[in-house]
């Protein structure tokens, strides 16, 4: 098949055996690679009743059709298993140049299962493959993990991802970080990774993949660079990162404010990417491959107690050791985040537990005995970075905050469960349901949790059209209709995005026609529209399947109460999103039954028939 390699690697960790495997040519047609492949493998594979950190979880890295050459945007890859934070379905972009060479080296895929008895890393030069000793490795910095792979290697060219200390100590929160700096982030896949004893994964690969037609591939290469060039936004991200949604704040009220209570705050220009672009930021290239966008920030701190030169904070990290935290210092964000990047720590997690902590504290529920004297108040910059270092090190109360909101608040108890903001185990990411209402039924019904990325519904939500959808006009962003319909054409559309594997902020110039021609032209599968959303809508469907067997029902798909409450103050003051309507609405499109499963009649249309008996036991 063109566009695949069609070959999986298993490694399996206890016994050391590796081996490579013939992907069937079905799963590569209807699941393409990425998180749809991960879902129809981990389905049949992740045993339903087991831990999270049982041997039996799997990891899953997948590139898809798109990866290996020079698409736009096509620097990502993609790591799936059930989440140790949340128990439930996980997977994870990020950006880099691992997928690039995954395929280069004649895989789409690795599956890591079992458990190493000491620490190891799985080295891939094109055939030259061989799982090697970590021990010297284990407890380094990711930064220093990569520096000493590639030293070893003897190659200047090549992708790594590696874990930090955090996915060592198996701190739910930890992230698997790509080429140093590009997180795999959400859910805890770094600790899952670190129970396996799997320091790294090295690949080089230098066989380019073919292409169905290579005329017709360059032609369309061309034809999706000139569309998002052509785009407003990517000028905004290319000149101010993904911080320039910050500038807007005051205006969107999108950026959650002191642990998600407030809807204005004096600070939001004070940590922008137009504040960034003005001080901290340095000229330098950008670490994702064949992006015509150039988001990534790379910043220098000269001197002071922050003092670092690295990549710099995203939007998300912006909001959560920023706007979340009240705290308008730019330079401990950034600091915050170069921690984060080093331990292997996920920043929305990390950064909405710190704001969980000073709500703790400013209600007495913590106290200085617990913060070992420190003094967690709103805005205090000092405290956020040493909290960071904390939950790292699993050191005093970060230990605690390391397992996640929902679990501390269920050990503080006292109420914290009402400032836990969380959707089924995972914080939610910085974008405000208040704000952009189609975000309250995407929250809600995210595989992974509040996810922003499994629906990006930000990217169409008063302002976006999808008409092969039959999104002809953008929606009022506090429309009290449509919100379920708008959560499921995107979340289906970025089902197949997350499968082929390209980045979200592509699609605000690419629709699905633009995607399926693409795919058509890398495969030599005749993709249109229709048969890509429907691809997306098997995809989703599966992974929720996945989730109803480990006991995921409509009680579920909820929103924490604050989320449902009015902000104080802000644009947004008086609106809250009408999430019961939006679910009734949401259920009756996607074809689930009233407990939240897939109906066996829409299992069969998608072609999930294998599904039926595990979700609709006889009697």
């Amino acid at each position: 098949m063109y566009g695949f390699t069609g070959n999986l690697l298993r490694v399996n960790l206890t016994s050391g055996k590796i081996t490579k495997e013939k992907i069937p040519e079905d799963y590569l047609r209807d699941y393409l690679g990425g998180s749809g492949l991960a879902a129809r493998y981990l389905y049949k594979e992740i045993p339903p009743d087991e831990d999270a950190f049982s041997e039996n979880n799997k990891l899953f890295f997948a590139a898809g059709p798109l990866n290996g050459r020079h698409f736009p945007t096509s620097g990502r890859c993609c790591v799936a298993c059930r989440s140790p934070l949340t128990g439930i379905w996980l997977d994870s972009v990020w950006s880099g140049k691992f997928s690039y060479n995954l395929k280069r080296a004649g895989l789409d895929a690795i599956i890591i299962e079992g458990k190493s008895p000491k620490p190891v890393y799985l080295y891939i030069n094109n055939d030259d493959i061989q799982l090697k000793d970590a021990s010297a490795l284990w407890g380094r910095v990711v930064s220093e993990t990569v520096r000493d792979i590639f030293t070893q290697s003897g190659l200047s060219r090549g992708s790594c991802c590696a874990i930090g200390p955090a996915g060592e100590k198996l701190i739910k929160i930890a992230n698997i970080m790509g080429d140093t700096t590009r997180a795999a982030g959400r859910g805890g896949a770094g600790a899952l990774m670190g129970s396996k004893k799997l320091k790294a994964i090295f690949v080089y690969g230098d066989k380019e993949p073919a292409v169905s037609d290579e005329e017709k591939w360059k032609e369309v290469v061309r034809e999706i660079t000139r569309k998002i060039n052509e785009q407003p936004v990517t000028n905004s991200l290319k000149t101010y990162g993904t911080g320039v949604a910050m500038a807007a704040a005051l205006q969107t009220g999108d950026a959650p404010t002191k642990n998600w209570k407030l809807g204005t705050w004096d600070g939001y220009s004070k940590i922008s990417g137009v504040t960034m672009a003005r001080t901290i930021l340095r000229k330098h290239s950008s670490p994702c491959h064949a992006c015509p966008i150039h988001c990534a920030r790379y910043v220098e701190i000269e001197e002071g107690p922050y003092a670092m030169k690295g990549e710099g904070p995203e939007y998300e990290a912006l909001g959560a050791f920023g706007s979340l935290c009240l705290n308008d210092n730019l330079e401990s964000i950034a600091y915050a985040n170069m921690l984060c990047n080093e331990y292997g720590l996920d920043s929305i997690s990390t950064g909405s537990a710190i704001a969980f902590a000073m709500e703790a504290f400013e209600k007495g529920i913590i106290t200085h005995k617990d913060t070992d004297g420190i003094e967690l108040t709103w805005g205090n910059a000092e405290a956020i970075v040493t909290l960071v270092k904390k939950i790292a090190k699993q050191e005093g109360i970060g230990a605690l905050l390391g397992q996640g909101v929902r679990k501390a608040a269920e050990v503080l108890g006292r109420g914290a469960e009402e400032f836990a903001i969380h959707v089924k185990g995972l914080e939610l990411p910085m974008h405000d349901p208040r704000a952009f209402f189609g975000y309250a039924a995407t929250y809600a019904t995210s595989p992974r949790g509040a996810c922003h990325l499994h629906g990006y519904v930000g990217g169409y939500d008063g302002r976006g059209v999808m008409p092969e959808a039959g999104l002809t006009e953008p929606q009022d962003a506090h429309a009290l209709t449509g919100k379920g319909f708008l959560a499921k054409i995107v979340q289906d559309y970025d089902s197949v995005v997350q499968s082929s594997i390209v980045c979200y902020f592509m699609t605000y110039g690419v629709g699905p026609s633009d995607l399926a021609k693409a795919l058509s032209v890398a495969t030599g599968i005749d993709y249109d529209a229709q048969t890509v959303l429907k691809m997306g809508e098997r995809i989703f469907n599966l992974q929720r399947a996945f989730n109803n067997r480990l006991g995921i029902t409509r009680k579920d798909d909820i929103l924490p109460k604050r989320i449902l409450t009015s902000t104080e103050g802000g644009p947004n003051e008086g609106y809250v999103p009408n999430l019961d309507d939006q679910l009734k609405e949401y259920y009756q499109l996607r074809g689930w039954e009233e407990d939240g499963k897939p109906s066996k009649e829409k299992l069969r249309e998608l072609g999930l028939d294998f599904v039926i008996g595990d979700l609709y036991a006889e009697n």
